[in-house]
């Protein structure tokens, strides 16, 4: 077994520490600090990664909220990092205080990790910032993540009301050999900034076009290859507005945008940047973008890599 050294316990701190076991994954170290909590899932047999969910005690984060997780993902091990409801950002008595959460992961060569989180909640007048960096393997170790947002609470009429939202993603490239001194490569950098303080007289509330949801999933690695592969397939076969021929029928219209990746409700675009797929989304309803997402646990846990 892999001798882990647990960093200092602060607050708003977590570690994971996950490495292979003949064909499954074990946790070598798990731990937490309020206002995060992390709860392993029990270990089946027939699961190769390990199950851990992401939680915060009363279900959300208030203004000043600090999370900082740091993950491992030992070689040829895999970790699925789930949640169990959104987690909410509770609302700010002044602007200037920040909600943050910081997340920082290394997945070493032939390993995988899944990212699978629900939708952040920012209630109206909150403040939320977050980062997330994840390290990689090139060619060798594959990660995918999906980070979204919901508009707020719509039971009570909420829509995009909150102060700022600001995120920003990253993947970097390591050496492939670890006594080597070569500099990590940045792979791709994903900022989203929703402002709702812009001086502007128009601010970002104007321009979602009544969306419920917004958000970003990011696919690496040769896990992941064959989604990847398949969001960009699809996203080529969809219809454009100039490139339609008159010839196509509504049916065979319809059909393209039902398929597992899109629905009349979901708009959504796909690109590759230096090995990595980006795929943007925006969705009218919360729980259409889930069932849409609810696919993606099955990669990690069913490769034959």
């Amino acid at each position: 077994m892999t001798t882990s050294h647990p960093r200092k316990r602060t607050v708003g701190g977590g570690e994971i520490d996950i490495e292979a076991f003949q064909r499954s994954s074990s946790i070598a170290t798990l731990s937490s600090t309020y206002p995060l909590r992390l709860i392993s899932h029990p270990v089946r047999t027939s699961s190769r990664a390990a199950i851990i969910f992401m939680s915060s005690y009363g279900g959300g984060l208030v203004a000043g909220d600090h999370v900082d997780m740091h993950v491992k993902v030992r070689p040829k091990a895999r970790l699925a990092l789930l949640t169990q409801g959104s987690t909410k950002i509770y609302k700010t008595p002044s602007k200037d205080i920040c909600t943050e959460q910081n997340l920082t992961a290394t997945i070493d060569e032939g390993a995988a990790m899944l990212l699978l989180p629900d939708p952040i909640q920012p209630y109206k007048g909150s403040s939320y910032k977050q980062g997330q960096a994840f390290h990689v393997q090139p060619q060798h170790s594959s990660v995918a993540f999906l980070d979204w947002l919901s508009a707020g609470r719509a039971a009570r009429g909420e829509a995009w009301e909150f102060f700022q939202w600001r995120g920003c993603n990253e993947v970097w490239t390591l050496p492939a050999n670890a006594g080597h001194a070569a500099p990590k490569r940045l792979l791709l950098r994903d900022n989203v900034i929703l402002d709702g303080m812009s001086p502007f007289e128009h601010s970002y509330r104007d321009e979602m076009d009544d969306l419920g949801l917004f958000g970003t999933l990011i696919l690496q690695g040769p896990v992941f290859h064959p989604l990847a592969q398949f969001f960009l397939k699809e996203f080529t076969s969809l219809p454009r507005i100039r490139g339609v021929s008159s010839t196509t029928t509504s049916s065979t219209m319809k059909a393209k945008t039902t398929t597992p990746t899109a629905s009349p409700r979901l708009t959504w675009t796909a690109a590759s940047i230096r090995g990595c797929v980006i795929v943007k989304f925006g969705a009218k309803d919360v729980d259409e973008a889930k069932q849409w997402s609810s696919n993606l646990y099955i990669d990690i846990e069913h490769d034959n890599k």
